[in-house]
């Protein structure tokens, strides 16, 4: 995952952000974060397409968990069996928010 998108999303991100194409949550966890991109639901809710569980390791922000409940079938990756995967996706959820808020690196 590049850690610099990944400081540049963490420092303008504020809780829960409605941009042009969908929600956009930052979540701190007692291991790290959660980032997700949501998309509204039939009933109003709000379906994750997809959500990144990262962990702090040491002094970097590793990605260990996605899942993306719009897939078919539903997406349910960890770290342990997907890691190349979860690294590419975490990076293009990354770039697609550095893109909806116009910011560079």
């Amino acid at each position: 995952m590049d850690q610099q998108k990944w400081s540049v999303v963490k420092a303008n991100f504020i809780g829960t952000e409605d941009l042009t194409d969908g929600y956009y949550r930052l979540r701190e966890t007692e291991e790290g974060y959660q980032l997700a991109y949501l998309i509204a639901g039939p009933c109003g809710d709000k379906i994750p397409h997809p959500e990144v569980t990262l962990q702090k390791v040491a002094d970097q922000i590793e990605p260990i968990h996605l899942r993306d409940l719009e897939e078919t079938p539903i997406l349910n990756l960890t770290q342990a069996t997907d890691a190349e995967k979860i690294e590419e996706l975490t990076d293009q959820l990354l770039e697609r928010f550095l893109m909806r808020k116009n910011l560079s690196l």
